[in-house]
């Protein structure tokens, strides 16, 4: 059995994955401060891995908490912690400084390259947006940054004295009270980022949708798309398999 452990802006991700197939994914505000001790006594009743496999955008003291925490438990566990670099895996990073690429875009390229073959937009929906574009021959042409849905909520209800915060649910439709409003138009203007995106593009891109807002803007967008939540944890699943990384 395989842990597969994606740290993100605020939560943490895991799954175990055997025979290459991956569990329901589990989640943890890595902020509360509890988490350690939730997150030792779950790992403490699950069985044991023979490597464990991390991706993390956050600060390297968490990942020497989890390391530490894991070897604990499972001593002699294989840790693998992948950094972006030039090439792995036929995908080439457009990145100047390679190991600038967030790990989490270039495991999702990686993924999305090998799963989901041909031209393709590979947009992460969570804490930010990502949109990266990579080419049938594993080419990444670079790629978009934008503030998530949550973010942009956040965003206007921490900088206006009025403006409400709220997680409703929302659609596209014009609103009749502010806090739909808002709900209403940062879904639009993410949507519209990913639309803009694509129709910018000289050649038609297959779409694929990750992240935690994934399935809300596949509901909501013009163009139609591939949800896979597991984008990231698939890229950990190459590290783990001992294959040419080249």
């Amino acid at each position: 059995m395989i842990l597969l452990v994606d740290i993100g802006n605020s939560r943490l991700k895991w799954t175990q994955a055997e025979a290459g197939r991956l569990q329901p994914t589990q989640f943890m505000d890595y902020r509360q401060p509890d988490f350690s001790e939730g997150l030792r006594e779950y790992w403490l009743n699950i069985p044991a891995p023979k490597q464990i496999a991390i991706a993390s955008v956050s600060e390297n003291s968490l990942i020497l908490l989890l390391v530490e925490m894991a070897r604990s438990i499972w001593p002699g566990l294989e840790v693998i912690i992948p950094q972006s670099s030039q090439t792995a895996f036929n995908v080439k990073n457009a990145y100047a400084q390679p190991e600038k690429l967030g790990v989490d875009r270039w495991l999702g390229l990686q993924a999305a390259n090998r799963y989901y073959p041909g031209d393709t937009c590979v947009v992460d929906c969570g804490t930010a947006i990502t949109i990266d574009f990579v080419e049938s021959d594993g080419r990444h042409l670079g790629g978009l940054i934008s503030p998530g849905l949550l973010l942009m909520k956040k965003s206007l209800a921490d900088n206006t004295a009025a403006l409400p915060f709220s997680e409703d649910q929302a659609d596209t439709s014009l609103a009749v009270f502010t806090s739909a409003a808002i709900n209403n138009g940062t879904l639009l203007a993410a949507t519209g980022l990913v639309e803009a995106a694509l129709a910018r593009q000289p050649k038609a891109y297959q779409l694929v949708l990750s992240g935690g807002d994934g399935e809300t803007l596949a509901r909501h967008l013009a163009v139609p798309s591939i949800v896979d939540g597991d984008l990231v944890f698939k890229g950990l699943l190459n590290y783990c398999r001992n294959e040419n990384v080249s």
